[in-house]
């Protein structure tokens, strides 16, 4: 397997810029702010654009490879290995005008269903964040950790929320100022996969959120335990990309968050 993860990683090292590239060309065209209409159309047309040129390239040179998309859905090959893809992270931002937003390709040991691969690039940030299982994870080609702080005084933690939160807004804002009163502050940059990124960075010491996708956690999730993080549900159980909970932290700070989430999960709809 290690020459096929080699194979792929570099592939995709090299080709995701120019996924990258496609996005920022159509975020930062002048039609981008026509109207409401013209706006939908744009991200719309970003967001498909980015998933058809990822798939090509998984189709032209993978073919045997299964793959989970965002807007296609799912492929079943017959290789073992399935590319879990999110073209557009980020789209409300994107669609604001803001630079926030990346593409995310994580790949999958069908065998486990755990994630071995994991690559979001950022654009408009020209940063490019990767993993492989068992060999570290970085930022180009500078090694990257979480953090170590292990105090909630001294910590900053960034949170989402999920697109339907008319069920669960009365407990995500209770956990938010309830953390929000032990630490120095939980950020919310909209964008899942930079969250994560930033927390394997060690920008952030912990992230949480409810209503995630596979395609929110496969790349991001693996960043994230390749630099030292750990990684569980809200509620305490094992990480699963197909269980649409996650709490990332530095591993230091990982129970204290537990403990503020115990007993609300269960009401929470997501």
């Amino acid at each position: 397997m290690e020459s096929e993860l080699k194979d792929r990683s570099y592939h995709f090292l090299n080709f995701l810029p120019q996924v990258g590239n496609f996005l920022a060309e159509k975020h930062n065209s002048p039609n981008l702010s026509i109207n409401e209409k013209r706006l939908y159309d744009l991200v719309t047309e970003a967001d498909l654009g980015s998933e058809k040129m990822v798939l090509d390239e998984i189709r032209k040179f993978y073919p045997q490879d299964s793959f989970l998309s965002e807007e296609f859905g799912d492929y079943q090959g017959k290789s073992g290995f399935r590319w879990v893809i999110d073209p557009l992270d980020g789209t409300t931002n994107y669609a604001h005008g803001l630079p926030l937003y990346g593409v995310s390709v994580g790949l999958e040991w069908e065998e486990t269903k755990e994630p071995v691969i994991g690559m979001v690039f950022f654009p408009e940030l020209n940063t490019f964040y990767y993993a492989i299982k068992g060999k570290g994870a970085f930022r180009e080609k500078k090694q990257i950790h979480v953090s170590k702080r292990k105090s909630m005084k001294d910590s900053l933690f960034v949170t989402g929320f999920p697109y339907d939160r008319k069920n669960s807004l009365d407990v995500l804002m209770a956990y938010y100022k309830s953390i929000l009163e032990k630490s120095r502050g939980v950020h919310r940059t909209g964008a899942a996969t930079l969250d994560l990124c930033w927390v394997a960075e060690g920008k952030f010491d912990g992230y949480y959120e409810l209503g995630l996708k596979p395609w929110d956690m496969a790349a991001a999730g693996l960043i994230v335990q390749e630099a030292g993080g750990r990684l569980s549900t809200m509620d305490g159980n094992d990480f699963n990309i197909y269980i649409p909970s996650l709490l990332a932290t530095n591993g230091l700070l990982h129970d204290f968050l537990l403990n503020e989430f115990e007993g609300g999960i269960n009401r929470v709809v997501y």
